[in-house]
Order: C-alpha cells, then structure tokens, then sequence
C-alpha cells in the first residue's frame, strides 16, 4: 500500500506536475486539428492507418486530461479544437512528408513525455506519464518501420571502421580555429544530421503556413523562419562536406503550391513555436557534446537565432490575444498593493 493510498488528505498538485499535465494538454490539442486534416488528404493506406491510431490516442489523452482537471477542480486550458482547422481544405502537404511529421511527434512526445515522468511524484501521473511514453514510442517506431519499407528513413553517414580503440594525445583534438581541424565525431555527426533534419522539416513547414496564413504580418514572419532554418541548414552541410559527408535531404518540394489555409493563424504560430522551443533543446544538447571549438561556437549563434525568433513569435500571440497563460505562483506583491 503506498502513501497515497494510507492518506485520508487529498495529494494536491505540485508545480512541475500541474505544469506538465498544462503542457501535454496544449500540445494534444494542437495535434488533434492537425491531425484531423491530414487524415482527410492522405492518400496511402498505411500511412492512414497510423494516422488513425494516433487521432485515437490524441482523443483518448484529451480525455484523460480534462478529466483530471475537473477533479482537481484546476481551470481546464483553452487549447484548440476542430475550430482551428478545416479538413476539406486542398493538399498542402505530401504523403511522405506527413509521415514523417507523425513520426516526429512521436520523438516529441517520447521526450516531453519522459520529463513528466521524471518530474512527477504522484503516482496516478507516473502511471499516466509511463502510459503515454509507450505510446509515443510505439508511435513512432511504426512511423520508422513504415518509413523503412518505403525508402523514406533518413539514416545517418556511415563511418569507416578502425582498426583499434585509441586514446587522444594532444589538445589538437579541441581544436576548430586555426590549423588542421580534426575530423568529426560520430556523436556530433549524429548531432549535427538530427539539427539538419530537423530544421528541413521545420522550412517546409514555415513554407506551407507561409503560403496560407491570413495576415501579411504573419506571413513575412513565417517567411523569416524559413531564412533562419534555411541557413542553420546550410551551415551544418558545409560541416558534413569538409569530412566528405552527405547532407540529410531537404523537404521543400513536398508542400503543393495551395494557398488556402488549412489551419488558423492561431494553430499554425503555436506549433512554430513549438518547434523553436524543440529546436533550442536539441541545440542546447548538440553543444553540450561538441568538442570542437567552432561547433560550440556555431550552435551557439544558432541558438540566438532561434531565440529571438521565438521571442518574436510569442510577442505576435500576446498582441493578437493567442498566448494562453501556463500556470504560475501567485503574485504577493500585487495582492499586498491591494489593499
């Protein structure tokens, strides 16, 4: 029997789990209208069937999440609905591209999901959150076996095997200025693809919103994102090249030419923002591992990049009254003043 149980005191929230079910709630939602609309045009039937089991596991999440904070008797977030979306708009994304987006809200989910865990202490959230990280991994791994079948996985370079463990002799190995640059590390090759990766799914995203957003405002603003993806891409290529490396394939030519909006502007700069929330922790690990000088340097630049972007992006959803308030502790000093 565990304390909770031998309780007769209901086990309030803490921060960090109030902020995760907030979280997971907001990024269900979002998901959910996206989803609806690419189960509408795809045409492959295995895709459409992985795409059905994940609008079934979307639902059945936004289910178990309201209903936790009915009982908790916390106010139920805003989020999105069916409102944000129309499924018969025209094509705007291809097949392979939509597999891949499942694929990489699998990876998404998988690490967001993996932090709740970790950060929650009650144990209907554990069981919850250990729930949620099969299903995300169960996700994804189907996404990957269908990719796989079809020639659409993206894997890493290949390297050349050595002929013995070594050990490094001299500070040379840091070095990514001046001199002779050691080659690249398998880690950072890993890296370095995942970023490239990522940010080509990310351009084409920005390239199929900024054709159908609403205002001009929002449109030069997704046409920015896809300046800086588009040089973080090529940044990373030139990185790959010096070591006779192949770059990650690019996504540009799997949006249509549509011009007719799918999604609300709401929808569309809310998962923006995500992916530059995404985007600045894949960096941040990315330079954690490098050990060359000019990559820490880079990531870096990139980091500030992506920073103000997403500032950018969170100024424009305050001014057009899209930005929902997360949770957050209680202002003392403005309850003093009251008085």
């Amino acid at each position: 029997m565990n304390q909770e149980e031998l309780s007769p005191h209901h086990i309030e929230l803490t921060a960090s789990e109030i902020g995760a079910l907030w979280a997971s709630y907001m990024s269900e939602s979002a998901s959910k209208p996206v989803l609806l609309y690419f189960s509408q045009i795809v045409e492959d039937s295995e895709i459409k069937g992985l795409l059905d089991i994940a609008l079934a596991k979307c639902e059945e999440h936004i289910g178990t999440l309201t209903g936790i904070f009915h009982k908790e008797k916390y106010p139920l977030p805003i989020g999105f609905s069916e409102r944000d979306v129309k499924v018969n708009a025209p094509r705007l994304f291809s097949d392979p591209y939509i597999l891949y987006f499942i694929r990489n809200l699998g990876k998404a989910a998988i690490a967001a999901d993996a932090m709740a865990l970790t950060m929650s202490a009650r144990k209907d959230l554990r069981e919850i959150y250990t729930h949620y990280l099969t299903e995300a991994a169960k996700v994804q791994e189907m996404a990957k076996e269908i990719e796989l079948s079809k020639g659409l996985y993206l894997r890493t370079p290949n390297l050349a095997k050595p002929d013995k463990a070594t050990m490094v002799e001299h500070q040379g190995f840091l070095r990514g200025w001046f001199g002779d640059r050691r080659t690249l590390t398998a880690t950072e090759i890993a890296h370095i693809s995942m970023n490239h990766t990522n940010n080509a799914l990310g351009k084409a995203l920005l390239m199929g919103f900024s054709q159908t957003a609403r205002t001009e405002e929002l449109r030069n603003h997704f046409v920015r994102g896809i300046d800086i993806a588009s040089a973080i891409m090529e940044t990373l290529r030139r990185l790959l090249e010096e070591c006779s490396l192949p770059s990650p394939r690019t996504w540009d030519t799997e949006v249509t030419d549509s011009t007719v909006a799918p999604f609300s502007d709401k929808l569309m700069l809310f998962h923006i923002n995500s992916l530059n929330s995404i985007g600045l922790g894949n960096i941040g690990g990315s330079l954690a591992l490098a050990m060359r000088r000019d990559l820490s340097v880079k990531y870096l630049k990139m980091m500030k990049d992506i920073g103000s972007y997403a500032e950018d992006s969170a100024n424009i959803m305050i001014k057009n009254n899209w930005f929902e308030r997360p949770p957050q502790a209680v202002n003392r000093d403005y309850l003093s003043k009251q008085h």
